[in-house]
């Protein structure tokens, strides 16, 4: 059966008006697809921006946090080396001043000596007598601080095995 000529032509005409609409229907479709893809690539490229500053303001805070942390944990370092070194200083100037007096007591030894027994005894006996009330004994027992028991030092190797 033969389609009349108009109704064919009606009908091509209703084919080309739907293909028509159809592709403006897609055409709209393809629109929205690359303005939702516009969207996310703007909020994507914002949400980078957000985040890129957010961390750089947390460096920026991290930064000043870890810097007063170490200015404080060097002044406790600090505070522990000068508490620990003040008694090394005590015991330091106890020998030097055992040492200046060993010093003067050998010369004033050496010269009463060298002046023999005589007219000299006077200054013999004023060494031996003096030499008798200086107790040259003690300079060698003076307690001597042990640095490996120190606990001091202690306290510096467990600061450094907290932030290492």
């Amino acid at each position: 059966m033969e389609l009349e000529p108009e109704l064919l032509l009606q009908e091509a005409r209703e084919n080309v008006e739907a293909a028509q609409s159809y592709r403006r229907e897609l055409g709209q479709r393809l629109q929205g697809l690359q303005a939702a893809r516009r969207q996310i690539k703007e909020s994507a490229s914002q949400t980078r921006d957000v985040l890129k500053q957010h961390f750089n303001d947390l460096k920026g805070t991290l930064g000043k946090l870890l810097d007063e942390r170490l200015v404080t944990l060097l002044q406790e370092v600090d505070t522990i080396e000068q508490e620990t070194i003040k008694p090394l200083d005590d015991c330091q100037k106890l020998i030097e001043h055992g040492v200046n007096t060993a010093e003067d007591l050998v010369q004033e030894g050496e010269i009463a000596i060298l002046g023999g027994v005589g007219e000299q005894n006077e200054k013999l006996w004023s060494f031996t007598k003096k030499a008798s009330h200086i107790q040259l004994d003690r300079w060698m027992t003076t307690s001597q601080p042990k640095i490996t028991d120190s606990s001091s030092v202690n306290v510096l190797q467990i600061i450094l095995r907290m932030y290492m």
